[in-house]
Parts: C-alpha cells; structure tokens; sequence
C-alpha cells in the first residue's frame, strides 16, 4: 500500500474510531439515566413502605377499629370517640398554632359551627385553610406543630373561655397513635419489581451493544497501528533514497 492510499485509510480508520467511541459514550449516558431512574425508584419505593401515618381507634358500636386521622375523620368521628375515653368530656377544636384561630377546610364548615355554638363563635374566629381535605398535608400539619387539638375552657385569671391546646400524641389519654401505612406498601412494591425489571433488561441490552462497539474498536484499533507501521516504513524509506 502507497503513502498516500495508507495515510487516506488511516483517516478513514480515525474517523470510524471516534464515531464508535462516541456511540459507547451515548450508550454509557443512557445506562447512567435508566441507573438514576432505577435509584429515584428505589428512594420512592422505601418511602411508601416507611411512610407512617396517624390512625385512633374509633369505637363503632360493635368493633373497635383504627380510623386514620384526616379532617373528614376528625368533623364525623374523632369527636364521638374521644368523648368516650377522655375525662374532659369536651368537644376537641382544631386550632392554628397560636391557638386563637378555629381551622376549617370551608365556609360550609364554619357556618355550621357558628350556628351550633350559641353564640360563641363568629367569623372571625375561624381560618380557613382549603388543603385540609388532603390527607398528608392534614396529617403533616398535626405531626409540625402547625395545628393543635384544643379544648375550650374557662380560663381561672380571666373567667373567660380560651382554648387550651393539646399535642396530638397526649390526646384523650394516648388515642391517636403513629404506625407504618402498610395499605400501599404491595403496590409499591409491584411497580418498583416492575421498574428493576424494564431497567435491567435495557441496560442488559445497551451492555451487549456496548461489547459489540468494544470489539469493533478494538478491531479498528488493530488495524490503526498497523497502517500506522506501513505509514512509519514507508516514510523511513523515503527518507532513505534521499540520503
């Protein structure tokens, strides 16, 4: 092979190994994306079975069973039960943090308390916080700090009704309770088994293609240096007659 035809096959040879390199590069940024997918997946997946929740043990008249504590719970159940088991007999009020606000998911809802608290309430009285209906941000809230449960008693400076707020882990002598939610925790664990499986069956794939451009380097690498040793011959040769 001439000079000129052996340095025309090593550009040729160059430009085939970049390309394949930069193939194995676009496969190894791929197995990197599916790798995060499969680790954000992994992280979803402890959370759902670690998550825990607040449930009390509501009393229907025949059985006692745990009742997850949401705002929908707390307006039809939480009251009923906690009358029940604790020595205040009062109604528990769900209160901002500072305590001089009654929280409502509604205007609904606090027209109806004004109405049945004779005389009691007003408007003013109340926040509203549309969110309630939301179950973690409900539960999350009582577990901050953000809302308290609170009874409203008369208070022995002023003789004046105020409401005396209560942490949700003492209420009615220990009611509420924390415990893992297991009720997602199948189905979390079906789509994570079903995530790992997609990603191990492409990055098996991506894996393959990637030994298969590694072999093709390695073949265009071979073939490289020995039109590089033609290339170093022949210019030693010439280098030789002109001596």
């Amino acid at each position: 092979m001439g000079l000129s035809a052996s340095q025309a096959r090593f550009l040729q040879l160059t430009a085939r190994r970049s390309n394949v390199e930069y193939q194995a590069q676009q496969i190894n940024f791929q197995r990197l994306q599916w790798s995060d997918k499969l680790e954000a997946a992994s992280m979803e997946y402890q959370d759902k079975t670690t998550n825990r929740v607040l449930t009390f043990a509501f009393n229907n008249g025949s059985s006692i069973q745990d009742v997850d504590v949401t705002y929908s719970n707390y307006k039809n159940y939480m009251n009923q039960q906690l009358e029940g088991i604790s020595t205040t007999q009062q109604k528990y009020y769900l209160v901002s943090s500072t305590g001089n606000k009654i929280v409502v998911g509604n205007e609904e809802d606090m027209e109806t308390m004004i109405s049945q608290s004779d005389g009691k309430f007003s408007s003013e009285d109340f926040m509203i916080a549309p969110d309630l209906d939301d179950v973690e941000v409900f539960q999350d809230a009582i577990k901050n700090g953000v809302y308290y449960f609170a009874t409203l008693e008369e208070s022995a400076e002023t003789g004046k009704e105020e409401f005396k707020t209560q942490g949700w882990e003492t209420l009615g002598g220990g009611a509420i309770t924390e415990e893992l939610d297991k009720t997602d925790d199948a189905e979390a664990e079906a789509e994570y088994e079903k995530i790992q499986a997609k990603v191990q069956n492409i990055d098996k794939k991506l894996e393959m293609q990637l030994d298969k451009l590694e072999t093709e380097r390695s073949a265009i690498q071979t073939e490289i240096d020995s039109i590089s040793k033609v290339i170093e011959d022949n210019v030693e040769s010439s280098f030789k007659t002109f001596s």
